[in-house]
């Protein structure tokens, strides 16, 4: 039923008589900060972010607000968001649909199959992927959501999330499992959620990541061979979404990686020099390390959490600052082969972000300007 809807709504003019008619069977509009009829069990916990709420016409902002319509039994059949997003909803019995389109075009269907006023089953699809989640419940309580993962152009995979309670019934933790095509679990596994334990607080979580990355680091920092000298060690994140990197993980920049740069006399060496990406590409994955350790994953987890509620990334950025100079440290750097203008810096790995600014504070005017010198900076 689902991918008949969206072929059948994928032709631009059937899109439009479909949204038409959802606005017809409207009688009644209101505001709110995000969608009000997309909701799962337990969707602030996986996602964080302010909880969704009505707002008043008054103090609605289209640029920023979802606009609802309500038929006349009390249904939401149309979503009106910002920059012409439109969502079309249509009921029946135990099934809902809804469909997302974009400029008059669709982006996505969903399917959305309850019972006795819990969701059993939920189904997304696009024109090249989607995924069909089955939700498992023992009375009132949601153990685990098996989810099938599909795409046009790769393999078929399945996980589930993983759903525990405390002793007063409240969600106490998500895991994410990993599982083979028949329904058995391959060992891998993340935690996605856990309460915040009493007397956790931001501050608590942030200096405890602080401490697990540096003992991470200084972990592997014995690890790197000498071989050729670094010229620098970049600690590296990911800016547009912090949690998808975090913890952050090192990529360290040869000397014979940065004359090869430099004497292509280009303007543009100051860019690749200082790219994560562009590093590992010629390089190779030799030259870098991803932290996996549990204790820190797991601390970085309940972090990520923390900054989605807060909306803000900014304990992350003072983490980064902070094990940055740390790492910079004679002491730290005396661990290493290095060159003699060697530097730490903090890198964005999407290379959108320009990482020289921070540095040229870090380091100091004496460092910046041998640097400078040198054409690298």
């Amino acid at each position: 039923m689902l991918r008949q809807l969206y072929t059948t709504y994928s032709d631009p003019v059937a899109a439009r008589t479909l949204v038409a008619s959802c606005k017809a069977a409207v009688v009644q509009w209101r505001w709110a900060t995000e969608s009000m009829a997309f909701a799962t069990p337990f969707l602030q916990e996986k996602q964080g972010g302010p909880k969704a709420r009505w707002v008043t016409d008054d103090k609605a902002d289209p640029d920023k607000h979802v606009r609802h319509g309500f038929d006349a039994q009390g249904r939401v059949v149309i979503e009106c968001g910002t920059r012409g997003a439109i969502t079309a909803w249509l009921h029946a019995p135990g099934v809902r649909h809804s469909l997302s389109f974009d400029d008059g075009d669709i982006e996505s269907g969903w399917e959305w199959r309850e019972h006795d006023g819990k969701l059993q089953g939920l189904d997304l699809i696009t024109d090249d992927r989607g995924f069909n989640e089955t939700y498992h419940w023992e009375g009132d309580r949601l153990q685990r959501v098996v989810i099938e993962n599909w795409s046009m152009r790769e393999r078929t995979w399945w996980c589930q999330n993983v759903y525990t309670y405390n002793a007063a019934g409240q969600l106490d933790t998500i895991v994410l499992e990993y599982l083979d095509a028949n329904g058995r679990r391959s060992g891998e596994r993340r935690l996605e959620y856990q309460r915040p334990r009493p007397g956790e607080t931001l501050a608590k979580v942030t200096a405890e990541v602080e401490r697990l990355l540096i003992e991470a680091i200084s972990a592997q920092l014995r690890r790197i061979r000498s071989g050729e000298p670094l010229y620098c060690l970049l600690l590296c994140f990911t800016e547009e979404d912090v949690p998808a990197a975090w913890p952050p993980f090192l990529v360290w920049g040869r000397q014979p990686y940065r004359q090869a740069v430099l004497d292509r006399g280009d303007d543009e060496a100051r860019y690749y020099l200082w790219a994560p990406d562009e590093i590992r590409a010629v390089q190779g994955d030799g030259e870098e390390h991803w932290f996996t350790e549990p204790a820190l994953t797991e601390a970085c987890q309940r972090h990520s959490q923390y900054m989605e509620l807060r909306q803000s990334s900014a304990s992350a950025m003072r983490v980064l600052k902070n094990v940055a100079a740390w790492l910079d440290a004679p002491e730290r750097r005396a661990l290493l082969n290095t060159t003699d203008d060697f530097v730490v810096a903090v890198a964005d790995n999407t290379g959108s972000i320009d990482p020289l600014p921070g540095l040229r504070k870090a380091i100091g005017p004496d460092r910046w300007a041998v640097l400078k010198a040198r054409g690298c900076v």
